[in-house]
């Protein structure tokens, strides 16, 4: 986001509360607390972390924005009723702010959307290697884990390096996987 800006803005409790469910709006996917907490620090113009966690409690609390654990992530949704009461208010938030905030969701959906589904853990066996858990999330409608592939990797260095390419290679994975599994696809036809 702009935070070149020659004027500083102040948001005031309403206002946070409204700039929050700008955020939800224009993401439209929902949000885990790490991708919300990454949006309001990259510009912060917004509000401080704190009043983002206190806008945060207080659209929970009046159900603006559902949080709910799926596939073992808190994830935040915004609500009909959200929606609704941003469609009186969003008037609130100058349109300074909301271009910028427009911008940054343009340019970061995706890969915060990858940062989401592409998820990966590790964990050290009793041997000393490691077992990565390479797994694809889907958070629409009922969320459930769409791909969860394991495997052994000799050192955490490896398991490291996997995470590192996970984000960027999943799509491709999970393709060969169901066309040669699922489809039937020739192996001859093979492009990974």
């Amino acid at each position: 986001m702009n935070t070149n800006r020659s004027t500083y803005f102040v948001a005031d409790e309403i206002t946070r509360k409204i700039i929050l469910l700008f955020i939800f709006e224009k993401m439209d996917i929902p949000l885990s607390e790490n991708t919300l907490s990454e949006i309001i620090m990259s510009n912060p113009d917004l509000m401080s972390y704190m009043d983002y966690r206190e806008a945060l409690a207080q659209i929970v609390d009046v159900k603006f924005v559902v949080g709910k654990t799926s596939a073992g992530d808190l994830m935040y949704t915004l609500t009909k009723d959200g929606r609704d009461c941003l469609a009186h208010f969003w008037t609130k938030i100058p349109a300074s702010i909301r271009e910028s905030i427009i911008k940054y969701t343009d340019e970061n959906k995706l890969r915060m959307k990858r940062s989401q589904e592409y998820r990966i853990d590790y964990f050290k066996n009793s041997d000393g290697t490691q077992t990565a858990v390479f797994m694809i999330k889907d958070y629409t409608g009922r969320p459930y884990n769409l791909m969860e592939l394991k495997l052994r990797v000799p050192s955490r260095a490896d398991a490291m390096r996997a995470a590192a390419r996970w984000k960027d290679m999943a799509p491709e994975i999970y393709e060969f996987i169901y066309n040669h599994l699922v489809e039937g696809e020739d192996h001859d036809n093979a492009s990974v």
